[in-house]
Formats: C-alpha cells, structure tokens, sequence
C-alpha cells in the first residue's frame, strides 16, 4: 500500500530563508510550491481511491469468505475437532486483523465504506462467536437427537456420560470412576457412530479394543443385545495375531505358530515357566543363582550414597539405621556380617552342616567396665560344633572404622574393643579365634579370604585332621532359610513369568536387559532377582526359536513391526479407534495403537478407563499413559463420568479418600453416589491375636459365621464375595473352606461354580461387584496390604524407565477391593500389625475390635 503524502509547509519554508516578499526568488519559490501542493493532492486523491477500492474489495472478500465457512460449517454439521477449531480460529482472526486495518483509514474513507466495513467486522466476530459456541451447541442438539440411543442401557446415560458418547474430538480420553458405567459408554458409542447423519460411520471403519477375552465377548453381546450392532471387537492380541498373520500370507511366507492358544493362554505360559525353572535347578549354577537372590531377598531397593543427602549427618544417620538379613532371618549389622553369616549357613565342614549362633553372650569373657559393672561381650559368630570364635573387625588398613560409627573418637572405642576381646581370647586356650576386616573382604569374596582362615584355625586346633569346606544341596540350603524369603522363593516362578511378559512389553531382549545391568545402577536384589530371570528367559527364548513358535507379546510386537515396515498394510483402514480399560495400557500396546492412528491421519481415538484402578503393573502396563496422555495423543478432550451407581456414599467417600494418599501420581476427579446413603458402610475388624495361626483361625471363623448370617437374613450367595491380596495362603485360606463345609456354608474359590459365595484374589474381582464384600488381611507384612510379596523393584530392569509406585498401586489396588462393594465392606486385620491402608482412612470407618 503506498504512503500518504502530507502537503509542504510554507511558512517552514520561509523561515529556512530570509526571503522578502517582494524579491524574485521568493516568488519563484511560492510558485514551485504550489504546484508541489497540487500534486500532492492530486497524489492523496488517487492514493484515497486506489485504497478505498482495495479495502472495498477485501472487505467484500472477508463477507464472502465469512459466509463461506460458516455454511461449509453448518454443511458438515459434525463435531469441530481441535484442529479444526484452531484453523477456524486462525481465519477468523486473520479477516478481524485486515478489518481492524481498514477502519484505521475510516477518517478519510465515504461513511457509507466505514458502515459496511464495521458491518463485516462484527459479522466476522459473530462468526467467530459461532464457531467458539459450535461445539457445545452442537452437542446439546445431539443429546436431544440421540436420546433413544442413551434410554438402551438398563439404566438411562446421564448427561456426563452422554457427552461422552457426542463429544468427537481428534484424541478423546474418557476419565471414569469406579461403578461410572464406562462399558456402556463405550458400547453407546460406537452404536452413536453407527446411527448418527450425515457423519455415519461404516461398521468396517470401526475397531474397538479390550484386554480379555471375556471383556471382548462382554461388549459384542451388548452392543448385538442394545442396538442389534456388530463392529470389530478384539483383543489386543487377537488384533496383533491378526496383523501378524495378513503381513506374512501378503508376504509369502509361513506364518509362526503361536505357542499358548487355547482358552487361557496365560495359563499355558506360565506353567511353561515354572517347568522351566524347575528344569533349571537341576543346575549348580542355576542354584546359586537362586541362593544369591535369598541372601539379598530383603534388601533395600537401591542403596543411597552420601551425595544423595544435603549433609553428612544425615548419610550417616541413614546408615546406622541399615539392617541386613541372613538367609535364616536373622538380622545383623553389616552386609560383611551377612556374607560371613550366609557362607556358614550354605556350606558344610567335612560333610557335616555348620552350627552357628550369632552375637551370643560369652560370659567367660565377662569383665568390669569403667562403672564398676559386669560387661559380657558378644562376638560376632559361634561354632559351638569346633568351639571357634569368628570377629570380624569393622577397620581399614590403619585400624579406622567407617564414619557412621557413633562416638566423638569412634575408632578409638572401637580399637579398645578390639584389643579388649582379642586379650581375652588370647589368655585362655579353650576356644579359638579367627578375625576377619572390612579393607580384606573390599575386592576379595568371603568365600575365599573365610575358607582359607577358617580351615587353618581348624588345623591349628586339630593337627592330624583333615578338614574340607563344602557347597550344601541346595535343598538344604532352602530348608534353612527364613519363611517370608521362602514363600517368595515359592512365588518366584511366576515372578520370572512376569518379568519375561514385562520385557516383551517394552521390546527387551535378554541381551539388552543383560547390557542395562552392567551399564546402569542396581541394587544387589534387583541384580541377583535379574539373573535369575535372565537365565530363563533365555532358555525360553531358544525354545521359542528352535521350534519356530511365537508367544502372545511377542504377536504385539511383530504387529508393530510389520506395521511400521509396510506402509500399506492397514493404511486407511479404521476411521475409530476405542480402547477399554485404557488404565492399563502397556508400551507395546501403546505403539500398536499409534501406529494405526498414523496409517489414516482422520482416525479418530476414544479411551475409557480409571487410572484410580490402573493394578497391571506387573503384566507390564503403565499408569502414565493414561495420566499424562496429552503428552502421547495431542491437544486431548477429556470427560469425566462421575457418578458410582454401584456403591453408597460411604464407600464412594471411602474410595477416595485412598487414593488421594498417591498424590499427584493420580489424576484429580470429582467422585458422587448415586445412593447418597450416609451410613455407615465400611467395617474394620480388629483381631489381637498375635499368633499367626491363631489370628486366621479367628478370622475364618468369624468371616463364615458373617456369611452364613447374611445367607439366613436373605442374602444370595453371589451376593456376597471374599477377597484376599493373595488367594494362594494357606493357613487361611484352607482355614476357610474346612471351617465353611463344616458348616454347610457354600464357599468356593472356582469362580465359575455358581450358587457359592466367590472366593478370589482382589486383581480377579475386577469388574465385579457384590452387596457385600470381604477383605482379607489388610495388614502389614508379606501377605498384606500393602504387599511385600510381590515386590514390583526387580522388574525394573525390564522396563523402559525406572517405575517408583510400588505403593502407589498397592493403594490402587486397595481402592479396587473397596469399591467392588455395592452396600457394605467388611476388612479383616491385626491389631497390632494394622495396615497404613486402614490408618490412611480411619476417619471414614467403623472399627470393631475383636477379642480371642
């Protein structure tokens, strides 16, 4: 646009120059002005014409452009995605720039030119009003249009839900609470994209997704049942079977045969497993393996180091409050201590196995202290069997002992000791001594520098003798270790299960998870658990292989492969993506589900879940998928479904006062009943015995008596359920089951036996609901809530990203057992091993303590 002229001043001019008015040259001047005068007008005049044509021309531009959009809006007449919306905007913002432009001139612009051009502005802020508003508008008009569809369900969608079916963005995540409904959200969904004009969407272009089979089969039935529709509904894995089987028949080649078919796979897969791992422990090697992982069974997760701590005082404090356990579960003071302690535990002398006592009083060594009373030293270990002394001395090579030790001067206390014991030891001839240091055992094994020690005092105290230092079986060696480490052991087969499924989530070969062990920081249980695992991952890896077999992870995976490698295969394929329980997604899955979304840029993806209920952890899912998903699918539309129509308000209330412990690691999200019932729901009973036995005997008697009276007040027995952290106990559980037939009380852990009371694990229950639900041991401890049997730490190795929400899912996991109750829960614990579970809601409670 050209610059509009201002005309010269004259009197400027003239002051430049001392022209008098009569002199020729001022005239001259006044003359040559004057025609630059009327030039420049001239010049305005054109200048003014020439714009107000081009503003003319663009602001009937802007109207027709408005107009344009706004009936290529109505025309389409379908829910305005993100990117839509932001292009719309971008437009319209644009037209109201070049508008505001035009009007700057409206001073020398025809006021008929400024009317119109103020006419098309607020037209285009109307417009703008209207795409901004289109959406909410639009949805209302569809509820109002769509409402038989929402009248299907047993019982009629309310509005959150309702939306959520409407509601069509690019990328939809649909945050659910526990009893919300979000399967019939679902299912509506899809008989909404079905039925909905002009956007109808073909059967074909359809793909929804769920974890089980049983689920699959769940949301066909209803949707054929509902709406008398039928789309693709499948598994994850049939999907990727699917997939897998297409590429390589459009390839020519064989398809690999699946190893664990059938109706439960995952059976067939972990009894593959454990045959496996008992395959393996007829191997020494493989055995000590096994041994290694006991010894650091109770370890602490990942040792600190002193940079961790904002001061010293505090590294050090930390580790004077380090235990270590032995493999007989007794705790001693240093990891050495353990060694030495483990090393006697697992070998035998002569063939005879070791007798050792630990830090037990020597009363021949007694002495006066400086106050004038009795001391009796504890040495660290006794071979009552060849009456040896073992010490091992806590000194560097200059006789320093660590830091951490307590004391002003802690190595002269602690060399005073020294010198205290070995005086005592040397002025008597009884027993004997052997010393080991902490600097002897920094690069050297225990085996080595103990054995050689060990054998010469046991020469020195038996000339003539000969001695030999031997391995025990393993068989003995897991006979003498402490119970908790041995029902992990128990457990570990279908540990290692869990740690090969997790791998294959994230696409792990044992070759690289061997890498991240030597390239990354573990602690020794992680190390000692991974090497255990590795081994048999890959032996079944070779198995696999050599038969020519794939598994079920590894169909994902080859999935995304042949995806990713083939760009024809399934491109434009689906136009809707819809995932249940998509709390629960996993790495792999979540690739698979990208890699179709990019094959059709228009695709579209509805996720149903409740990461409050996200509990697959150990099969490899995670939480963070779903909490942070704008981070994975852009510029998201969330709905939350916030009604529970299953349970009361107390147990809505309940629930969430468990979760809002996990903080931000769970999505904020407002929780109502639809029973707005206040009273008292939830029931702790408290047992005071505290002999184990005891204290399940009297629970199991009490939870089948509650049972039967429920029974004779009416109550069915599918009404009822009983749940446990781990269904697999069996002081309590068999407990239960003898004392229920004894009573005739109909209780049952086949949860396809009908007309009995289910008996099953919390991660079972999932999905169910009863009028009233039991809950087992919430206490602390191995078996308890939360659990320390399956400690999800040593699977870190096999995941892409350290997980840290071991407690995190626990209480997850927790607040699923609490919510499967519709009228009251009823949780079981010992008083005085009470779960932080039951502390952390004790305001929402009843508690109810029962005596012996």
């Amino acid at each position: 646009m050209a610059l509009f002229l201002l005309c010269p001043n004259l009197g400027w001019i003239q002051g430049q120059f001392n022209f008098t008015e009569d002199s020729l040259r001022y005239h001259e001047c006044l003359s040559r002005i004057e025609e630059i005068e009327r030039q420049v007008r001239a010049f305005n005049a054109q200048f003014v014409e020439r714009l107000l044509q081009d503003s003319e021309h663009r602001v009937d531009r802007i109207i027709q452009e408005a107009g344009s959009l706004l009936a290529q809006i109505k025309a389409r007449d379908t829910y305005l995605t993100y990117v839509m919306l932001s292009e719309y905007e971008e437009t319209v913002s644009e037209q109201l720039q070049i508008c505001d432009q035009i009007l700057t001139w409206s001073d020398i612009f025809p006021d008929a030119f400024v009317r119109k051009a103020e006419a098309a502005r607020l037209r285009v802020m109307e417009i703008q009003r209207y795409i901004r508003e289109f959406n909410d508008h639009f949805v209302e008009r569809r509820l109002r249009e769509y409402d038989y569809l929402f009248r299907k369900a047993p019982f009629p969608l309310d509005h959150n839900q309702r939306c959520a079916v409407i509601i069509d963005d690019k990328h939809n995540l649909i945050v659910a609470g526990a009893g919300s409904g979000k399967t019939e959200v679902l299912i509506t969904r899809i008989a909404y994209l079905l039925d909905r004009k002009p956007d109808t969407i073909h059967p074909d272009r359809i793909l929804a997704l769920a974890y089980q089979n049983k689920a699959a089969s769940e949301m066909r039935y209803r949707l054929y049942e509902r709406f008398g529709a039928e789309v693709k509904i499948k598994t994850f894995h049939a999907l990727g079977k699917e997939i897998v089987e297409k590429a390589y028949l459009d390839a020519n080649r064989a398809v690999p045969r699946l190893q664990f078919s059938g109706d439960n796979p995952e059976h067939g897969y972990r009894w593959f497993i454990a045959t496996l791992y008992v395959k393996g422990l007829e191997s020494e090697d493989f055995q000590r393996l096994v041994t290694r992982y006991m010894e650091y069974y109770d370890d602490a997760e990942v040792l600190q180091n002193e940079v961790d701590f904002e001061e010293r005082k505090d590294f050090y404090e930390y580790m004077r409050g380090l235990t270590y356990t032995a493999l007989n579960g007794v705790v001693v003071k240093s990891e050495a201590e353990r060694s030495i302690l483990n090393f006697l535990l697992t070998h035998a002398i002569n063939g005879e196995e070791i007798s050792v006592e630990y830090e037990t009083p020597a009363e021949w060594m007694q002495y006066v202290n400086e106050n004038g009373g009795i001391s009796i030293p504890k040495p660290d270990f006794y071979l009552p069997q060849y009456q040896l002394y073992i010490e091992h001395w806590a000194v560097d090579e200059n006789g320093r002992v660590p830091d951490w030790f307590e004391g002003e001067d802690p190595s002269a206390a602690y060399q005073k000791g020294m010198t205290l014991k070995k005086e005592r030891f040397a002025s008597q001839d009884e027993y004997g001594l052997v010393e080991t240091c902490h600097w002897e055992l920094r690069n050297t094994p225990v085996e080595e520098v103990l054995s050689k020690k060990l054998l010469q005092a046991l020469h020195d105290r038996n000339p003539g003798t000969s001695f030999e230092i031997t391995p025990l079986p393993y068989p003995n060696i897991y006979d003498k270790v402490w119970k908790e480490c041995r029902d992990s052991i128990d457990s570990l087969r279908g540990q290692i299960a869990d740690f090969i499924t997790i791998a294959k989530t994230y696409n792990l070969t044992p070759d690289e998870i061997e890498q991240r062990l030597q390239d990354e920081p573990w602690s020794s249980r992680q190390l000692a658990f991974a090497r255990v695992a590795l081994k048999i991952y890959k032996d079944y890896e070779q198995y696999l292989r050599s038969n020519d077999f794939i598994d079920f992870s590894d169909m994902i995976n080859l999935a995304v492969r042949a995806l990713h490698d083939n760009d024809g295969l399934y491109r434009d394929t689906f136009d809707h993506i819809l995932v249940d329980e998509y709390q629960d997604i996993s790495a792999q899955r979540y690739k698979l589900i990208k890699v179709l979304m990019d094959k059709n840029p228009a695709c579209k993806l509805f996720c149903v879940g409740d990461d409050w209920q996200s509990i697959m952890g150990f099969a490899g899912s995670n939480v963070d998928y779903f909490v942070r998903f704008s981070d994975y699918f852009a510029h998201p539309q969330r709905t939350d479904l916030t009604v529970n129509y299953r349970s009361c308000a107390s147990i809505v209330k309940t629930g969430a006062a468990i979760i809002c412990h996990n903080g931000d690691v769970q999505l904020k999200k407002e929780t109502v009943a639809f029973d707005q019932s206040e009273t008292v729901a939830v029931w702790v009973i408290a047992v005071r015995e505290q002999n184990a036995y005891r204290y399940y005997r009297q629970v199991a008697h009490h939870c089948v008596d509650y049972i039967e009276s429920l029974l004779n007040d009416g109550y069915l027995p599918g009404e009822i359920m009983v749940l446990s952290r781990i269904l697999n106990r069996p002081l309590l559980r068999d407990e239960i089951l003898r004392y229920a037939r004894s009573k005739g009380v109909p209780i049952s852990t086949e949860t396809q036996k009908f007309n009995s009371v289910p008996f099953m694990s919390v991660h079972r229950s999932k999905g169910l609901q009863a009028r009233v639900v039991i809950i087992l041991s919430v206490d602390e401890g191995l078996y308890g809530f939360p659990c320390e049997l399956q400690n999800p730490d040593i699977y870190d190795p096999a995941v892409n990203g350290r997980r840290k929400d071991r407690e995190e899912e626990e209480r997850r996991l927790f607040y699923v057992a609490v919510t499967r109750g519709k009228e009251t829960v009823v949780l079981y614990t010992q008083e005085s091993s009470m779960s932080k579970f039951i502390k952390e809601i004790s305001e929402h409670v009843q508690m109810v303590k029962l005596r012996p």
